[in-house]
């Protein structure tokens, strides 16, 4: 495994207690994230406890978490292994995170407070100056979320978070060219919601869903995933 400098200093921003396997998966999802840890590539125990200085066993744990979200799988004598997502595994998914933030959106609609709508709205401001694609990313799931939690429903949010962490993988890729547009479809989600407009609150999510879905098609389309490095 190459950039263990990077990985190495991943690492060190990242706070928890090294022992901990949920603190490993962290590490080691932001590095699937950002393209420092490659898709395909083999996960080498022994290098990788060396380098996050941690114990095999919690770093097996750990690995087995990440298997849990598909960014991993394990492959007999190769071990651990980076896991690969093709297009039409990028289609399905978006396809089901539409079917479940529509269905949310809808069950939660009415429950939608002025204070949520306030959170939304600072969130969005936050996110027209956020470089960082991780932190963007962050901010857009809480964007999202802040409209489907008065649904109470832990057991969808659980899944639809399963299922975005496997296309979040790549929002290093395709962020650049559907920033701009996706902020505007954000603005026209949370309009409609204000405006109290159920159908149209669930037209403009199901738009910006499908447009985020044909984006990241595209761009996988165009080649090898570019590299992200903080900035």
């Amino acid at each position: 495994m190459e950039n263990h400098t990077e990985l190495e200093e991943l690492a060190a921003r990242i706070a928890g207690d090294s022992s901990a396997p949920y603190y490993i998966a962290n590490v080691l999802r932001e590095a699937i994230y950002r393209g420092i840890i490659e898709e395909g590539k083999p996960l080498p125990q022994a290098t990788l406890a060396q380098h996050l200085k941690v114990s095999p066993i919690p770093l097996r744990e750990a690995l087995r978490l990440l298997e849990t979200e598909g960014l991993v799988t394990f492959r007999g004598y190769r071990g651990a292994v980076v896991t690969t997502l093709s297009l039409e595994e990028a289609r399905e998914l978006y396809e089901m995170i539409a079917a479940l933030e529509t269905s949310l959106m809808r069950i939660a609609f009415s429950k939608i407070t002025r204070r949520i709508l306030e959170e939304a709205g600072a969130i969005l401001e936050e996110m027209e100056s956020e470089k960082d694609c991780i932190r963007w990313r962050d901010l857009n799931q809480m964007f999202h979320n802040l409209f489907y939690e008065p649904a109470d429903r832990p057991l969808t949010l659980d899944t639809l978070a399963r299922l975005r962490q496997k296309t979040d993988r790549y929002i290093r890729i395709h962020l650049a060219s559907m920033r701009g547009d996706s902020q505007k479809q954000h603005r026209d989600i949370l309009a409609a919601v204000e405006s109290r407009d159920l159908e149209g609150a669930v037209t403009a999510l199901f738009s910006h869903l499908t447009y985020t879905s044909n984006d990241l098609q595209s761009c996988m389309r165009g080649g090898p995933s570019p590299r992200y490095r903080r900035e």
